[in-house]
Parts: C-alpha cells; sequence; structure tokens
C-alpha cells in the first residue's frame, strides 16, 4: 500500500507480509504439535526382529502336529532336540497331554527357532 504525502512516498506494510513466518516458529509449532500427538497416542511401540525368514514354518509345524503328533514329528522339525522327540514318543505325548499343549506351543517354538526377538517400548 503506498501513501502519498506531500511528496513523500510511504510504503506501509504489514509485518507478515515483510516478515512471513519463520522456520523457527514454524519448528516450535511442529514440535509442539508432535508432542501433543505423543500424549494423545501414548501407546507401547512393538519391534519384531527376524532371523532373515529362514526357519520353521507354523503352518508345516501345524500339519506335522495333527497328522504325525502322535509320533513327535513336530518336535524335530520344529528343531527342539532329538530327547524330547524321544521323550514324546516313549511317553505316547504325555498320554495326549502334552500333545493338546503343543497346539498353544507351536507359535513360540518356531518364533524362537527362527531367531525372532520382539521389544516392547513403553513410552
Amino acid at each position: 500500500m503506498m501513501i502519498e504525502q506531500d511528496e513523500e512516498v510511504i510504503y506501509s506494510e504489514t509485518v507478515e507480509e515483510v516478515y512471513p513466518q519463520q522456520p523457527q516458529q514454524q519448528y516450535a509449532t511442529q514440535q509442539q504439535y508432535a508432542t501433543q500427538q505423543q500424549y494423545a497416542t501414548s501407546q507401547p511401540t512393538v519391534i519384531t526382529t527376524g532371523g532373515g525368514g529362514g526357519g520353521p514354518d507354523v503352518i508345516v509345524a501345524y500339519l506335522l502336529w495333527f497328522f504325525l503328533g502322535f509320533f513327535g514329528v513336530h518336535h524335530l522339525y520344529i528343531g527342539r532336540g532329538v530327547g524330547i522327540w524321544l521323550v514324546s514318543l516313549i511317553t505316547f505325548q504325555g498320554l495326549g497331554l502334552w500333545w493338546i499343549a503343543d497346539l498353544f506351543l507351536i507359535p513360540g517354538s518356531c518364533s524362537n527357532a527362527r531367531g525372532n526377538q520382539t521389544i516392547i517400548i513403553q513410552q
């Protein structure tokens, strides 16, 4: 906006026109927004690390458990060792109790055999 007074030219501009929002102000605003978001969603962060994708598959382990579980073949596939396999074979899978317990233990055993590790970070 230009105002002429007595042949003098005076330029009048608002502060926003001369000094738009500075990067420091933008950074402070972004930082405040991030802090608000952090408090709004304060859920734990879960990180699962893997051992490269190799190792026993849970579905194959369940199939072996269901069809050949009475002989303990799934123990050998998961990598629990020959000792566990022999004990399960001799005791007929603990008279069926270990066979039922393996229904819940197979996913964790496969994860351990693959070298996966779950890390929970509480913020």
